[in-house]
């Protein structure tokens, strides 16, 4: 392979000549894929090239070796966003990426540690307290619902599905998903169930309609209110589900059962003790609780406490992926809470992120009426693509997670 530093034209500056070399040296790593980078007339190989796990880049503007060098992947993705590189295989490179995040870490290590601080405070600034909290919530949840219409499912529900075959479409793989929580909650007609994170109302409506029950609902997103109150409107249920404009730590009374899908991710790494604490006041002993939740490896949950990735930065401000060992800790220690269940369904959290990048792609024209950028877009690709990609490489999973206070 020709030296790197001096095969780009002289008047590209030495830094960026210098970059370019180093980053080649950590690509050299690459186990498990293979990686083909373009940039203009030149061509250079990565990895191990008869694997099936293959990505093909191209450098629009050399400058992007300098940025990635200094700033790591948080500055590769803005450079994304910026139109600074291109591929068509964002999703396979990311996975290749994610599973070499042990030797892609040694930049993450480097000169990145520079700008580690400034990223940390910004994140620190947008914890979770109560008034931050629904700043946090509207800069993803209010973005419309017509946009999220345009991507989600028929019932508006943002989270996980849970496939059973191949040619099962969306729509039924979120009823499975909504059916098996009722089922570990065991839910009756008798029981009053309460939900943390409303969403648009899916499951408010499904529990009330199938299994009769009373269902409290609370979230905090302005959009999803108005939305969720008017759908149980139509559908003729007010006498069985409240919705609520509630913080969760503000909700008060006892519930015979309880369940939370893909909220405690917003909660923070800071108050995790008190949304369990919380979930244990609101639950009578004996009650059960269901909590759909996506995890980060253990052994990733320590580094990952101590920086902030594209997700934080850019998607979910204040967001925190719990572990599964830092849930059940956490358990043990602030409640009496114990596990009856954890069921894995990773695999299904990565094909239900194609479906919503692939209607992304197909309704962008109507999307983009709405007010949305170039650069959205591609910022909204690249979150698709680097949760597909994590939930490929088993970086991050989903779990549903019941547990009863005995």
């Amino acid at each position: 392979m020709t030296d790197p530093v001096f095969a780009l034209e002289p008047d590209i500056p030495r830094n960026v000549r210098v970059a370019r070399w180093l980053l080649f040296r950590v690509l050299s790593g690459l186990r498990g894929g293979s990686l083909t980078l373009r940039e203009g007339a030149q061509t250079f190989h990565f990895g191990e090239l008869s694997a099936a796990l293959h990505a093909d880049v191209e450098i629009l503007s050399p400058g992007v070796y300098w940025r990635v060098l200094t700033g790591g992947s948080l500055a590769a993705a803005e450079a994304w966003m910026d139109g600074e590189w291109e591929t068509t295989q964002l999703t396979p490179l990311l996975q290749l990426l994610a599973l070499n995040s042990q030797v892609l870490g040694r930049l993450e290590n480097g000169f990145r540690l520079l700008g580690r601080p400034l990223e940390r405070l910004r994140h620190w600034s947008r914890r979770n307290s109560r008034a931050q909290a629904r700043e946090n919530i509207a800069a993803h949840y209010d973005l419309g619902n017509a946009f999220y219409a345009h991507f989600l499912d028929k019932e508006l529900l943002y989270s996980s599905a849970l496939f059973s075959g191949e040619e099962q479409d969306l729509g039924d793989a979120q009823r499975a998903k909504m059916a098996r929580l009722c089922e570990q909650l065991a839910l009756n007609p008798s029981d009053h169930l309460l939900e943390i994170g409303t969403g648009w109302g899916a499951m408010a409506e499904y529990a009330a309609r199938h299994y009769g029950c009373r269902v409290t609902t609370t979230t905090l997103s302005q959009e999803q209110y108005r939305w969720a109150t008017e759908r149980i409107a139509r559908a003729g249920l007010q006498d069985r589900v409240e919705v609520l404009l509630c913080d969760y730590r503000d909700l008060t009374g006892e519930y015979d059962k309880l369940v939370s899908i893909e909220m405690i991710e917003a909660v923070g790494q800071r108050y995790l003790p008190t949304f369990f604490r919380t979930c244990q006041a609101r639950l009578r002993p004996g009650g059960r609780m269901a909590i759909q939740a996506i995890t980060i490896q253990d052994q990733r949950y320590r580094d990952y406490s101590k920086s902030v990735d594209f997700i934080q930065r850019y998607i979910f401000p204040g967001g925190f992926l719990p572990s599964i060992t830092a849930m059940n800790a956490l358990m043990t220690r602030h409640t009496d809470f114990v596990v009856r269940n954890l069921f894995d369904m990773g695999p299904d959290y990565a094909r239900t992120l194609a479906h919503w990048r692939q209607r992304f792609l197909h309704a962008w024209q109507e999307i983009e009426k709405l007010g949305f950028d170039e650069r959205f877009r591609r910022m909204w690709l690249y979150y698709f693509g680097y949760c597909e990609a994590g939930f490929n490489a088993r970086t991050i999973s989903v779990v549903q997670l019941t547990a009863e206070r005995v």
